[in-house]
């Protein structure tokens, strides 16, 4: 490194001249720099503050929702605490039915409605409000009982809740579909905001479970919100700047809190170029993140200052969404910036003086190195001119010598730099012309898919709206030549003028702004006037750094598509009437089995209402349940199809229809199997009337059957009686005719005791025989049973049965038809005979046993018949007595028997019981009430029961 000497005074003042320049020019920059760089930290510190406040209003309003969330979970614990202490369980007396006006609380609409009366413990809780009272003295705050009632609302039945018009809330209900009351009913808890009554209220809701698990109703605590909001009044005494304030809105606009115009709403205020900076402010913090902290400047003029000229406003935003508050906070921006304006001028002055000492320093130093550098000015001008051949011709080794010295050193280095930059711009200038061509390629490409699209109507817009490329495919649609629109505003030729006027432009261009396409069906408009309907995508053309320059629109023409659309729904209308007309239940599946739809008939036929039954599985209302729902479908799916298939399905009420359907499957166009339907016709009555009319002719049969019975048991009986009176009268003269020692007369004796058994037999058969209508009188019991057995005796003594009697004696009368209670025994005893007949059991017996029961109520007589036979399966045990069902071989049984005897019990006032072990026998038990005062019909015929 060369050191100069400074020898002489000259080489120093070109030094310290050279030296104040180099220092001075430097300074002023930086103190520019300096001042526009603290000029923007005092801007971004002055926002911050702005931020901060708006941030702090949020902290504390969220401290306050904890603790007000805290303490209403609180409040909830001490009011169930105080209910439950009266009871341990709510008691719903429906023989107590109180009722209400109800009032729907959102839309005030009014029904009647009538609700079992609650009682917890010894408290009546519906219309008293001394539990809420007391809860209300404890904590606070507000409390309320509800109770669910028909259509999954929820109804205040006590509650300390006071309406804007003064009195209770007692009366009202929570509509289903709410946060509130879906979150109850679904056996869930609450807590959060809520609209209660006609406030706001901060709450909590704990659903009240019954017996059988399902939600009853809820008990409510809260705080009106706007007792909660202990931060109101800081707020409205916050000042930013001189003029600036705080204020909070809602998400409407309405002002809740404002130095000046509260309770107002600013939704459409405009600032001075009529900007809506309100609802923009609102759109912004309500599509953004928790905690986002939104800036919006605008112009304003404040007239009560008397002021004309707008000045710019800055205002800083937040969302707190618990509460639906918006918190801004603003003021002018020349009052938070004040301090910056004077540092700002400040500086500027002793920049100025800066500069002016430098100007002044630099021409008095430059006489002294004008000389020196002349020279060098002539060769750098030729330099310019392009001559870089030129050298300075150095004359000595002080300062100058060495600047020359440097100046040529750096004049060869920019030939070395201008020769090789030659190069490189010709490479370069290849590569354009390179790209160019690829460019006209690309472009060529594009321009051949704008024009092959003739369905559709491509327009590309500038940032303005106006036309800058039509194709091929919007001549078409529009009938506009391309020469016609460019240039043109696209919302001026094609959009109608009431979307015009309705802002069509600022939602499309909003929402493709917001959401970077806008997507929505429109009328548009030919050149000839003509109006069609289209779709409508837009999206936005942007640059490389992402700002949006431009929009590219695409139209398609949906006549065709809207005309097949009213065609198609217009055909569902049709079938949807026709369904729903129908007498028969109509219902469809997916391949799941969960319902779909399901008619009026349906509805009428489940006793649900549609919105219950959609979307659960069909097996729900099969007798048969799942099992059922399973061979449906796998039936279906072998057939296809069905009809006349009988089965069973359970409605609301419990009661069980029999149905006759016909189901089949559904495809959509493609063949593809998407689920199930089918028609369902109620034919109960219909299978009713057809089990009447069986009985009706089975009985009919019967008692053909027993007439030509009768008829036969009279001839025969007439027949016996006359080879039976010539043997007694043959027995009486030998009996008299014959000594009585005779040892033979026993004998005689004997044959005379059988013919006497035989007399009473065919006399009894007589009597039996006969059809009359039934007579009720006064018997014993005994005497029907006796009879039975006086014919099948014998009969079951043949088989290898013994017979057990157990009847007791001086039973009191009963009233009923002695020919009628025969026929009943002998039908049981047949029974038995037959069950005994078949069973492999070693003991044969038939127990017959009558007595007098007296346990607390009117006195009855039971006659039991008890057998050891085979004995009935559990299973069928409940359908014995049906007509026609029989566990005996065809031919052998009408299944009528137990039938008749139940409808002959039936008719004398009595009862009919049945038990059974299988292996171990059968047991049944007649049960017939004690006669105790007889009434006389007015045919003179005594009928039963006339006690």
């Amino acid at each position: 490194m060369i050191i100069p000497s400074f020898g002489n005074l000259r080489i120093r003042t070109k030094l310290v001249s050279v030296t104040l320049f180099l220092v001075l020019v430097p300074l002023v920059a930086v103190a520019y720099l300096s001042l526009d760089r603290f000029g923007k930290a005092l801007r971004n510190a002055s926002e911050e503050d702005l931020e901060h406040l708006v941030t702090n209003i949020h902290t504390t309003c969220k401290v306050q929702q904890e603790m007000l969330q805290s303490k209403v979970g609180s409040d909830l614990n001490v009011a169930r605490e105080l209910l439950f202490r009266r009871g341990q369980e709510i008691t719903i007396d429906y023989g107590k039915e109180v009722p209400f006006e109800a009032v729907n609380q959102f839309t005030n609409k009014v029904i009647h409605v009538t609700v079992p009366q609650w009682r917890i413990g010894e408290e009546i809780l519906t219309k008293e409000n001394r539990f809420v009272d007391e809860v209300q003295r404890l904590v606070g705050g507000t409390c309320t009982v509800f109770q669910r009632i028909e259509g999954d609302r929820l109804l205040r039945i006590a509650t300390n809740v006071i309406g804007k018009d003064g009195k209770r809330g007692i009366g009202t209900f929570l509509p289903p579909g709410t946060p509130v009351s879906t979150a109850l009913l679904a056996g869930k808890f609450y807590q959060g905001r809520a609209f209660v009554v006609d406030d706001w209220y901060i709450t909590a809701y704990e659903p009240l479970i019954g017996k059988d698990g399902t939600v009853i109703g809820a008990l409510y605590v809260g705080v009106k919100e706007q007792s909660a909001h202990s931060v109101e009044e800081e707020v409205r005494s916050i000042r930013v700047g001189e003029t600036g304030y705080v204020y909070i809105m809602d998400s409407k606009g309405n002002l809740r809190i404002h130095p000046a115009r509260e309770g107002g709403n600013i939704l459409d205020s405009k600032d001075s170029s009529g900007f809506k900076y309100i609802r923009a402010m609102i759109e912004d913090v309500l599509s953004q993140k928790e905690k986002y902290v939104g800036t919006i400047r605008y112009p304003w003029v404040n007239p009560e200052l008397g002021e004309k000229k707008p000045r710019q406003k800055i205002l800083k935003y937040i969302y707190f969404e618990p509460w639906d508050w918006i918190i801004a906070a603003g003021t002018y921006e020349e009052e938070i910036y004040r301090s910056l304006y004077v540092t700002q001028r400040f500086l500027t002055v002793m920049v100025l003086v800066a500069l002016g000492l430098s100007i002044f320093l630099t021409f008095t130093l430059s006489k002294v190195l004008t000389r020196p550098i002349r020279e060098l000015t002539e060769v750098t001008t030729r330099m310019v001119g392009g001559d870089l051949s030129q050298r300075v011709k150095v004359h000595g080794a002080d300062e100058i010598g060495l600047l020359g010295t440097s100046f040529n050193r750096m004049i060869s280095q920019i030939q070395n730099y201008t020769s090789n930059l030659e190069k490189m711009v010709e490479a370069r200038t290849q590569e354009l012309k390179e790209s160019r061509e690829k460019y006209r390629d690309i472009s060529r490409f594009l321009n051949s898919i704008l024009d092959s699209a003739t369905e559709y109507a491509i327009i590309a817009l500038d940032f303005y709206g106006k036309i800058i490329e039509f194709n091929k495919g919007g001549e078409k649609l529009f009938g506009y030549r391309k020469e016609e629109v460019l240039g043109r505003e696209n919302i001026g030729i094609t959009i109608l003028p009431e979307d015009r006027n309705n802002g069509i432009q600022e939602v499309m261009s909003k929402r493709t702004r917001t959401e970077g396409v806008c997507e929505l069906e429109m009328t548009r408009v030919r050149k000839n006037g003509e109006r069609f309907p289209a779709f409508t995508t837009v999206t936005a053309i942007k640059d490389p750094s992402g700002r949006t320059t431009g929009f590219v629109e695409i139209i398609r023409d949906i006549t065709v598509r809207k005309s097949l659309e009213r065609q198609l729904l217009e055909t569902k209308e049709f079938l949807e009437n026709i369904m729903e007309s129908s007498v028969d239940g109509i219902l469809t599946t997916d391949l799941k089995g969960k319902l779909t739809y399901v008619n009026r008939a349906m509805e009428e036929m489940l006793q649900y209402h549609r919105e219950e039954v959609i979307g659960t599985h069909i097996s729900r209302f099969y007798v048969r349940g799942i099992l059922q729902a399973r061979e449906v479908m796998a039936f279906l799916k072998e057939a296809e199809r069905t009809e006349n298939y009988e089965m069973q399905v359970r409605r609301r009420d419990g009661k069980d229809l029999a149905i006759l359907t016909s189901l089949f499957l559904l495809k959509n166009v493609e063949g593809q199997l998407i689920g199930t339907a089918g028609i369902f016709k109620d034919i109960t009555t219909q299978k009713l009337l057809e089990a009447e009319l069986k009985a009706a002719q089975a009985r009919l049969v019967e008692a053909s059957k027993m007439r030509a019975l009768g008829e036969l048991v009279a001839g025969v009986a007439h027949e016996l009686n006359n080879p039976l009176m010539a043997s007694q009268t043959i027995l009486h003269v030998l009996m008299k005719k014959l000594p009585s020692d005779w040892s033979e007369r026993e004998r005689l004796d004997l044959i005379r005791k059988c013919n006497d058994r035989i007399a009473r037999i065919v006399d009894h058969l007589r009597d039996f025989s006969r059809q009359k209508a039934p007579e009720f009188q006064e018997i014993d019991v005994n005497q029907p049973v006796e009879n039975a057995l006086l014919i099948t005796g014998q009969q079951l003594l043949d088989h290898g049965i013994s017979i057990v009697r157990k009847l007791s004696a001086d039973l009191p009368k009963i009233l009923g038809d002695p020919n009628q209670l025969e026929q009943v025994f002998l039908n049981l005893i047949s029974n038995a005979r037959d069950a005994m007949e078949n069973a492999t059991g070693a003991r044969k017996e038939l127990m017959i046993a009558s007595r007098l029961a007296q346990d607390g109520g009117p006195p009855t007589v039971i006659v039991t018949v008890k057998d050891t036979g085979v004995g009935i399966p559990p299973e069928i045990l409940d359908k014995v007595l049906e007509p026609f069902f029989s566990t005996k071989p065809v031919g052998k049984g009408t299944g009528l028997g137990l039938s008749l005897c139940f409808s002959i019990i039936e008719a004398h006032r009595g009862r009919l019981e049945i038990s059974s072990r299988p292996g171990e026998g059968t047991e049944v038990r007649i049960i017939l009430p004690v006669q105790e005062s007889r009434k006389e019909s007015g045919n003179g015929e005594t009928h039963p029961g006339g006690r």
